[in-house]
């Protein structure tokens, strides 16, 4: 009986600092994939709006949330909706440009001039949306500007 009392108090004290063990490293995984879903939109966003100012032609709206480009003719309108930045080309269909584990806490975009060349400032806050024990949040500030060619 002594033995059993033995084997069970032995057993308990494995259980306890095994599952603070699978704690610590679930809590480190929701950390990292935080992290990387940021860097990775963080990324994308601000390439694909590089990419596409670069190439415009115009700017026709680059105040508040709201960003309008003409590319090829075609009118490109950027805007946040929903924490989500999205893209919406000629009035069609609505493109999300952020995932779903990420969300923006703000966005503004302000026209300004490069010397001769129209520009875009952008302003971007991203977070994630994965909720993390200990408060770290992970959100991401970028500030850039993109001219026109």
């Amino acid at each position: 009986m002594v033995e059993l009392l033995m084997v069970m108090g032995i057993m308990s004290i494995l259980v306890v600092i095994l599952s603070e063990v699978f704690g610590s490293i679930l809590t480190m995984k929701l950390r990292s994939q935080a992290t990387t879903a940021v860097a990775q939109d963080s990324r994308y966003v601000i390439s694909r709006l590089a990419y596409d100012i670069s190439r415009a032609t115009d700017i026709t709206n680059g105040s508040g949330n709201t960003l309008g480009l003409v590319i090829n003719g075609a009118a490109y309108t950027y805007s946040l909706q929903a924490s989500t930045l999205v893209l919406s080309i000629d009035g069609g269909s609505v493109q999300a440009l952020t995932g779903v584990r990420t969300k923006i806490n703000s966005l503004s975009f302000t026209r300004t001039d490069v010397g001769a060349h129209k520009a875009v400032q952008i302003n971007l806050n991203l977070a994630p949306v994965i909720i993390q024990p200990g408060g770290v949040t992970g959100a991401r500030q970028l500030t850039t500007t993109v001219a026109l060619r």
